[in-house]
């Protein structure tokens, strides 16, 4: 009996359990896709998802919490042993709508028609409670060479599901597989199809590349399949920098807005463009904000580098001194820790580019002093109130409080002034005083 080697053992101990109540209840029931792809290649296994003979109420019957996870495609969540598995009966699909999903399913008894079904022959595998591989389609041998091959007709797999193109270049990417050349032809062959597919499908898809160990690879994929000009949110031109993209392996994968700016850079997209395009590819509010004020953030700062070039050395360190505290209180001080990290990675690297050029590594830490040094950052945070400073100078309120209230707060963070309440009434007076005269 083969022993799964790369799953933790008390799912093992449960998706054992779970076949084995279903088999004496006289159904099959197999380890099926993923799981079983990932064990083969000695991967770490994250779920574990069943096929069966059984239907979803002959399920249901057999263990006493289930969730109706999709009845309609056969799907029932076991709760069992603090684990979950979907537990999906054998099934084919009839015809499929707008080359997404299948108009009907069939369910089937066989295990082998099932596997027929699925995209590629490296996730065509099942395995049963003895540990004996199923494998119809040679996908064992097709990870052994590296290749990611269709289910039988590649045309018929990407008419069915338009969404499986992506998932090859996914999939090449992550496991530095190669499409066999059918598999490739038939996907530019189809790939005006990735119109009917939803954003956010093909989002999910791109997020596993760009994180993923080698998403030069996958982007370098997609620019030569064009699948990303055929999505319903095309990136439109874009001007390449490839020394920054050869660099986004370098970065972690979290947190996303790391590798999502220098991505968003190294296409030359328009740092004003960056909000509105990753919104438009369903990122989510936060992920789509944070990345568009670091590529600004970087932005800024690299013109003021420019534009202090020509100071003496001492006017040009107090001008970057000012310069970094007020874009530090305008996108926030998490923004700009992002943007240290980012660069020191980007410093650590053996070739340049346009923005780490213009930095050192004495002048990083510079950088990372004042960014550690910054007393506040809001409004809030300082020793005086907006009341206190109407009734200090008994005036009446009005849209040039706030704007008074932010020169305090720069005045504070750039150690003009003192944080204390006495000492910031009196620079309440003296501007006041000054704009009067």
């Amino acid at each position: 009996m083969k022993q799964w080697n790369h799953v933790d053992s008390l799912m093992v101990s449960a998706g054992e359990e779970v076949l084995r109540r279903i088999g004496d209840a006289g159904y099959e029931a197999y380890w099926v896709g993923g799981c079983v792809r990932d064990e083969v290649m000695g991967r770490p296994v994250h779920d574990m998802d069943i096929a069966t003979s059984a239907r979803p109420e002959m399920v249901t019957q057999l263990f006493e919490r289930c969730i109706p996870t999709g009845l309609q495609h056969g799907t029932v969540t076991v709760l069992i042993q603090k684990q979950a598995f979907e537990v999906t009966t054998f099934r084919k699909e009839t015809e499929y709508e707008d080359h997404r999903r299948p108009a009907s399913v069939e369910f089937v008894d066989a295990v082998l028609e099932d596997l027929k079904r699925r995209d590629f022959t490296m996730n065509a595998m099942a395995m049963d409670l003895e540990g004996q591989l199923i494998d119809p389609f040679h996908g064992r041998e097709d990870i052994k060479a590296g290749l990611i091959r269709c289910v039988g007709e590649a045309d018929e797999r990407f008419e069915e599901d338009a969404l499986r193109m992506f998932r090859a270049i996914r999939f090449a990417s992550v496991f530095g597989f190669t499409p066999v050349l059918s598999t490739w032809r038939a996907l530019l062959r189809n790939r005006d199809k990735m119109g009917f597919i939803a954003i956010e499908r093909i989002r999910a898809e791109f997020e596993k590349i760009l994180y993923g160990p080698d998403p030069l690879r996958g982007l370098e994929l997609l620019r030569r399949s064009g699948l990303l000009e055929y999505s319903r949110v095309p990136l439109g031109p874009v001007q390449i920098q490839t020394e920054l993209l050869r660099k986004l392996p370098l970065l972690p994968a979290e947190p996303v807005q790391l590798r999502l700016s220098l991505l968003v850079q190294g296409l030359g997209i328009d740092t004003q463009a960056v909000l509105d395009l990753l919104k438009r590819w369903t990122f989510s509010n936060r992920e789509a904000e944070g990345t568009a004020s670091l590529t600004r953030f970087d932005q800024e700062l690299m013109d003021q580098f420019h534009a202090v070039s020509s100071m003496s050395a001492q006017e040009r360190e107090e001008s970057l001194r000012r310069s970094w505290i007020l874009l530090q209180l305008t996108y926030g001080k998490d923004t700009a820790g992002l943007w240290i990290s980012r660069m020191k990675v980007l410093l650590g690297s053996s070739k340049t580019d346009g923005s780490s050029s213009l930095i050192s590594l004495e002048l990083l830490e510079i950088l990372e002093a004042w960014h550690s040094s910054i007393p506040v950052h809001q409004v809030r945070e300082l020793a005086v109130k907006g009341n206190e400073v109407l009734e200090g100078i008994s005036r009446p309120g009005g849209p040039w409080l706030g704007s008074l209230m932010k020169k305090l707060l720069y005045a504070v963070a750039a150690g003009d002034i003192s944080n204390n309440k006495e000492a910031l009434l009196n620079e309440v007076k003296r501007t006041v005083n000054l704009n009067e005269t």
